[in-house]
């Protein structure tokens, strides 16, 4: 049996990507719905985000779920409920990706700088591709000093981290409205 990360099943944005399904992403995309009917409470929204979250925990007997049937199956849902008003304007937005350079880096291996940087923007245009609109990259201490074979920090890895860091910078340009976050831990 696999250890999921979380209690949710991973939502399958595309052949290459998963990502994980968060409540905080789940009821604010319900939220966002709601406000814009204009007579759906926020409340309301919050219960229905619950009960997703419930079906999900307790009755989705997968995995991996697809973006596009988590969404087909909110918005049946709401119409079982009434909400039809609601289920319409239920957008489909893709939740976070979360890419580990730390796992890239390992994958790469020590000293494979040009590998890592080909599976980084791999993983970076799958996510664009998939119309991921927020991406989250973490592991950057870990990655470089991975890459540079180091223990301590030096002044190779600020060198190392700077590349990286001007990469993710600029690796989505043009491709849409793509927000990318880059955590050191």
């Amino acid at each position: 049996m696999i250890a999921l990360p979380t209690e949710f099943p991973f939502i399958r944005v595309n052949a290459e990507t998963l990502a994980l399904c968060e409540s905080a992403w789940l009821r604010e995309t319900l939220r966002t719905a709601a406000a814009k009917t204009q007579d759906v409470p926020p409340w309301l929204a919050e219960d229905v985000s619950k009960g997703v979250e419930a079906f999900l925990r307790n009755h989705y007997e997968g995995t991996v779920i697809e973006v596009a049937d988590l969404f087909e199956r909110i918005r049946a849902a709401l119409e079982n409920l009434g909400l039809n008003h609601m289920a319409a304007e239920v957008e489909t937005v893709v939740p976070p990706v979360r890419i580990s350079l730390a796992d890239l880096a390992r994958r790469a291996g020590a000293g494979y700088e040009l590998a890592f940087f080909r599976l980084l923007d791999d993983r970076l245009r799958a996510s664009a591709d998939g119309g991921v609109r927020t991406v989250v990259c973490y592991g950057l201490r870990r990655a470089v000093k991975q890459l540079a074979s180091a223990e301590k920090w030096s002044a190779r890895c600020r060198v190392l981290e700077d590349e990286i860091t001007s990469h993710v910078n600029r690796a989505l340009c043009g491709r849409g409205p793509v927000q990318i976050t880059l955590r050191h831990d």
